[in-house]
């Protein structure tokens, strides 16, 4: 079983382990990461107590005799994690601080991030019924191809392409700081060529599902292609409040018995391998939106937008790895030929502070307008954003092509 902070029984303030020069300070438990990790906020200190900053700490058991294969993979895998990370070095990606052993457990040290995540900041414009402006949209998809492009293209210390995709890029991975700067966060799901890495015969998506693209659903391989569209979605999402793979309706049988008998097997397979590694009911509607979507679905969801967006996002979010960005450096290059200057970290800043302004005197408004109708009970809230209410109130009605409840048999 992995750490936690229940298991440690310590409280707010205590010192978890001392190494490097700084003493590690309990701050908040944050759950359960991948691959039964758990993940702590910290803060670092001097020996004279003085506080050097957050960061984060994913905590495994040490490896022993009495470890069970779970621990001991969980345990690998941590490993993988920072001397993965040894091999990235972008202002893009949040870095891995260290490895530390300490009274029994392995603690990987993180670097917090700066800024808020994306899925916060969708919560922020969202309640206002608004959303990102699509040249917000754009700058920070290009600092994000970037970022993605370094690790793409990343090699060993004998010059051997690692071959890296995140796997996992999603609205809580991308952050953005209030002065517009974004970095990617968490490559512990990633595919890479390390040496002596774990490798698994299963394939499923390994993040949030709404987020995962067609291969990743439907069992298929996986390459760097997956994580530009994975970048699409999060785009989509930016600029119009969407999710691709939730539409409004689930898929029709009309649509469902459309795709040929190879298609649908695979269909079949894909939600199977799904539901054995317990994933949530509503990844049947993903999977088969990611089997029957077309171009002309992506072009109705963009239609409001300006050109360059529509078109970025076109290729981005096709069905076929090979109709999309062949890499990330095309992309960011594409972005920012597009772009042409007239949008600068300047302009990001105010947007980004036109969004914190408008969400401190809507909640005002929204505290005043409660106390008014405090009487009348509590009111409701619709989702902020598709995807994140897919995270918290999954559709209870969804009937798939062939008819059955989200329970039903065609998941056995």
């Amino acid at each position: 079983m992995a750490a936690s902070a229940i298991e440690f029984g310590l409280p707010r303030g205590a010192i978890l382990f001392s190494a490097g020069g700084f003493s590690y300070e309990f701050r908040e438990d944050l759950g359960a990461s991948h691959h039964g990790q758990s993940l702590f906020l910290a803060r670092r200190r001097t020996p004279d107590g003085h506080p050097r900053g957050k960061v984060l700490l994913k905590a495994i058991p040490d490896q022993s005799a009495a470890s069970g294969n779970r621990v001991r993979r969980a345990r690998a895998k941590l490993d993988e994690e920072v001397r993965l990370a040894e091999q990235l070095d972008h202002p893009g990606i949040l870095k891995v601080l260290g490895l530390h052993k300490v009274y029994g457990y392995w603690y990987a040290v993180l670097e917090h991030p700066a800024g808020t995540s994306l899925a916060d900041l969708l919560t922020l414009v969202g309640e206002r019924g608004t959303w990102f402006s699509p040249t917000l949209t754009l700058y920070i998809g290009m600092q994000v191809a970037n970022a993605l492009d370094h690790a793409h293209t990343a090699k060993d210390d004998h010059g051997k392409p690692l071959n890296i995709v995140h796997r996992a890029i999603d609205v809580d991975r991308i952050f953005v700081d209030w002065d517009g700067s974004a970095q990617l966060a968490d490559f512990g799901l990633a595919l890479c060529s390390l040496p002596g890495r774990i490798t698994s015969s299963v394939r499923r998506p390994q993040g949030d599902f709404f987020y995962a693209s067609p291969e990743a659903l439907l069992g298929g391989k996986v390459d760097a292609r997956s994580d530009l569209y994975s970048l699409g979605l999060v785009m989509l999402e930016l600029a119009t409040g969407k999710c691709l793979l939730y539409p409004d309706e689930p898929v029709t049988a009309e649509k469902g018995s459309a795709l040929s008998e190879r298609r649908r097997r695979r269909v079949t397979r894909a939600i199977r391998r799904a539901t054995l590694a317990g994933m949530s009911p509503t990844v049947e509607d993903a999977i088969w939106r990611a089997a029957t979507y077309t171009e002309a679905d992506v072009d109705e969801m963009t239609r409001k937008l300006p050109q360059s967006l529509r078109v970025l996002l076109g290729r981005l979010l096709a069905p076929s790895p090979a109709a999309r960005y062949q890499s990330a450096q095309e992309l960011a290059g594409d972005i920012k030929a597009w772009m042409g200057g007239i949008f600068t970290k300047a302009d990001a800043i105010a947007e980004l502070s036109r969004i914190a302004a408008k969400s401190l005197v809507g909640r005002r408004l929204e505290m005043g307008e409660a106390e008014e109708q405090e009487e009348a009970g509590p009111a409701s809230h619709e989702a902020t954003t598709t995807a994140r209410h897919l995270r918290t109130s999954p559709r209870a009605s969804a009937k798939g092509p062939h008819g059955t409840d989200d329970g039903g048999s065609s998941r056995s």
